[in-house]
C-alpha cells in the first residue's frame, strides 16, 4: 500500500508561515525577561534557526526550473540520437528498400515514435547488426559508413546521461516537496507551542500581551 503524502497542518502559505513565525519570535524575544520561568531562551534560538532553515529550502519554482532545464537537454539528446539512427538506417533503406529484411534487421523503424528507453535500446543493438553492412557495396554506395555507425555510442552515452539527470531532478522535486511539507508542519507546530507558553503566561495578568501570542 502506497504511503499517503503528508498534508500541511496550517492554512498559511510557506512565505506567510515564515513571516508569522518571525513576528511571533520577535514578540517572544521582546518579552523574554518576563517569560524566563518558561525556559524559552534555548528554544527561541532553535526556533530562529528553524525559521531560517525553512526559508532556505528550495521552492517548487526552483525545482521546476531544474526539471525544465534537464528536459531541454534530454530532448536535444533524444533528437540527436534519432538523427544518428536515421543516418545509419536510411542508406540501408535506400539500398534495399524500407520493407526489406536488411532494413528491418536494424529494428530502427520510425524513430520519432520510439520512447527514450526504446531509443536507448536501439542505440545499443543497431551497431552490431549494422556492422554487417560495413563492407556491403550497395549500402556503401548509398552513403553508409563506419563513421556513422561509430557515432551511435556517444549518442547513447549522452541520452542515457541526460535522461538520468532528468529523472534525478524529478525525484528530487518529489522528495523536496515532501520534505518541505514536513518542515512546514514542524515549524508551525513549534510556533504554536511557543505561542501557547506566552499566551498562558500572560492571559491572567496582561491581556494585551497575551494577544500577541
Amino acid at each position: 500500500m502506497k504511503d499517503q503524502e503528508p498534508q500541511r497542518n496550517g492554512n498559511f502559505t510557506d512565505a506567510e508561515l515564515a513571516t508569522e513565525c518571525g513576528e511571533k519570535l520577535d514578540a517572544l524575544a521582546a518579552n523574554l525577561a518576563a517569560l524566563a520561568a518558561e525556559g524559552l531562551t534555548a528554544l527561541l534560538t532553535q526556533f530562529r534557526a528553524g525559521i531560517a532553515a525553512f526559508q532556505a529550502l528550495p521552492t517548487d519554482e526552483n525545482l521546476l526550473y531544474a526539471i525544465s532545464t534537464h528536459t531541454l537537454k534530454r530532448d536535444a539528446a533524444l533528437e540527436a540520437a534519432r538523427t544518428g539512427l536515421r543516418q545509419v538506417s536510411q542508406p540501408i533503406g535506400r539500398a534495399y528498400g524500407d520493407q526489406s529484411p536488411e532494413y528491418r534487421s536494424l529494428a530502427i523503424g520510425e524513430v520519432t515514435r520510439k520512447t527514450v528507453p526504446e531509443t536507448l535500446q536501439v542505440l545499443l543493438t543497431a551497431p552490431a547488426v549494422a556492422a554487417g553492412f560495413a563492407q556491403d557495396p550497395k549500402a556503401l554506395d548509398q552513403g553508409f559508413s563506419a563513421a556513422r555507425l561509430a557515432a551511435l555510442a556517444p549518442l547513447y552515452a549522452d541520452l542515457f546521461a541526460t535522461d538520468g539527470k532528468l529523472h534525478a531532478a524529478q525525484t528530487a522535486r518529489t522528495a523536496a516537496t515532501r520534505g518541505r511539507v514536513l518542515a512546514y508542519n514542524a515549524l508551525n507546530t513549534t510556533c504554536g507551542d511557543l505561542c501557547a507558553r506566552g499566551y498562558d503566561h500572560f492571559v491572567e495578568t496582561d491581556q494585551q500581551k497575551a494577544q500577541l501570542f
